[in-house]
C-alpha cells in the first residue's frame, strides 16, 4: 500500500511541476512575478520579459498557433514582421520565434515572440515567451534573451 501511495504522490508532483513555468532570465532581468503558469521579469530600463503557459485541449499544434499569432499581430495589430526562425526550448519541444516591430508613442519598439507546443495526454500546452524593449535596447539584449529559451521548462 505504501508503494502505491508513494507512486501516486510522485505522479501528482510530476504533473504539477510540468505545468509550472520555469525560466532562467538573463542576468539584468529581475523576476517580479513567478506564479504557476507565468513568469514576469523586467530590467532597470524597463525591458519586459513575460512567459505564459496555456492549455490547448483542441491540440492545434505548432503550425496552427504560429500562423494564428503571426496573422493577428501583422493583420490586426499592425506589427511589422522583421524575422522568424525555428527554436527549441529546454525540454526539447519544437517552437518558433518571431521578431516584430511597432511604434509606441513615436518610438520604435521591438518584440521577440517565441511559441512552443508541448504534447500532452488530454491536451497540449502552449508556452509563449514575449520580450519587449525599445529597438536600441532590444538589439543589445536579444542574444541573452534568446539564450534563455534553452532554460524554459
Amino acid at each position: 500500500m505504501n508503494r502505491t501511495v508513494s507512486s501516486l504522490i510522485a505522479l501528482v508532483l510530476a504533473a504539477v511541476a510540468a505545468a509550472c513555468v520555469s525560466l532562467e532570465p538573463p542576468a539584468r532581468f529581475l523576476v517580479t512575478d513567478r506564479s504557476g503558469d507565468q513568469l514576469k521579469a523586467i530590467t532597470p530600463e524597463e525591458s519586459k520579459l513575460w512567459v505564459r503557459r496555456f492549455d490547448d485541449e483542441d491540440k492545434g499544434g505548432l503550425d496552427f498557433w504560429k500562423d494564428a499569432l503571426k496573422s493577428d499581430l501583422k493583420d490586426n495589430r499592425g506589427y511589422l514582421l522583421v524575422a522568424e526562425a525555428p527554436a527549441t526550448d529546454g525540454t526539447g519541444a519544437a517552437g518558433h520565434t518571431m521578431t516584430l516591430e511597432t511604434t509606441v508613442n513615436g518610438r520604435p519598439v521591438r518584440e521577440l515572440l517565441a511559441v512552443f507546443v508541448r504534447p500532452g495526454l488530454c491536451g497540449d500546452s502552449i508556452w509563449v515567451l514575449e520580450y519587449v524593449a525599445p529597438k536600441d535596447v532590444f538589439d543589445k539584449e536579444l542574444a541573452s534573451v534568446t539564450a534563455s529559451l534553452s532554460t524554459l521548462r
